[in-house]
């Protein structure tokens, strides 16, 4: 990095969007709801853009949200898009109702699922439950990604489920590599120096 010039300079990945990618907000883009987000893209057209972020975790559970689910386990923020409305992430091979986004990641949910989870009926069956979600109208996030609002990366079953939600955006800024590492050093809230 030779100046700041270069410090803001937001580098491409060389990857454009599609389903099962995710996006990373700039530490510059500080907008109230992506402010560090990560957001799994789950679908991606001419006609618009939608995905979950998958690192915002709320302070309640899927049962307070959603009181006929009797689910103890946290719920995410998904997005500022139909905030009532309730999405799964999971890693469960047979529900047609779901769309698969990557090896053992899947977007969608029918009653026998929600079932077995609720019933812990395949222990190992990893999930994340979130409310609402973010989209895009056409060629609106392409735009964003050339304003340097988004930096586009691959997505990960470890990132979506194993990665603690507190460390999504640091793991996946450390995975972008060297040009990207200064990003760790920006206040998490720039307007606040």
């Amino acid at each position: 990095m030779n100046n700041y010039d270069d410090l803001l300079k937001v580098p491409s990945t060389g990857l454009l969007p599609q389903e099962g990618r995710i996006l990373v907000s700039s530490p510059y883009y500080n907008d109230t709801f992506f402010n560090r987000s990560v957001v799994l893209i789950t679908d991606f057209s001419e006609d618009a853009t939608a995905g979950l972020i998958i690192n915002r975790q709320l302070p309640y559970t899927v049962r307070k949200m959603v009181s006929e689910l009797r689910i103890d386990e946290p719920i995410f923020f998904g997005g500022p898009v139909m905030p009532e409305g309730i999405f799964l992430l999971h890693s469960f091979s047979n529900c047609e109702e779901s769309s698969k986004l990557l090896e053992n990641v899947y977007v969608g949910y029918n009653p026998v699922l929600l079932s077995i989870i609720e019933h812990n009926a395949i222990p190992n069956l990893k999930r994340k439950f979130l409310l609402g979600y973010a989209g895009w109208s056409p060629g609106q996030l392409e735009s964003e990604i050339l304003n340097d609002m988004w930096v586009v990366a691959e997505g990960s079953y470890s990132l979506i489920f194993n990665t603690p939600a507190s460390k999504i955006w640091e793991t996946v800024v450390k995975n972008l590599g060297a040009d990207y590492s200064h990003w760790l050093r920006i206040p998490e809230r720039i307007g606040y120096n």
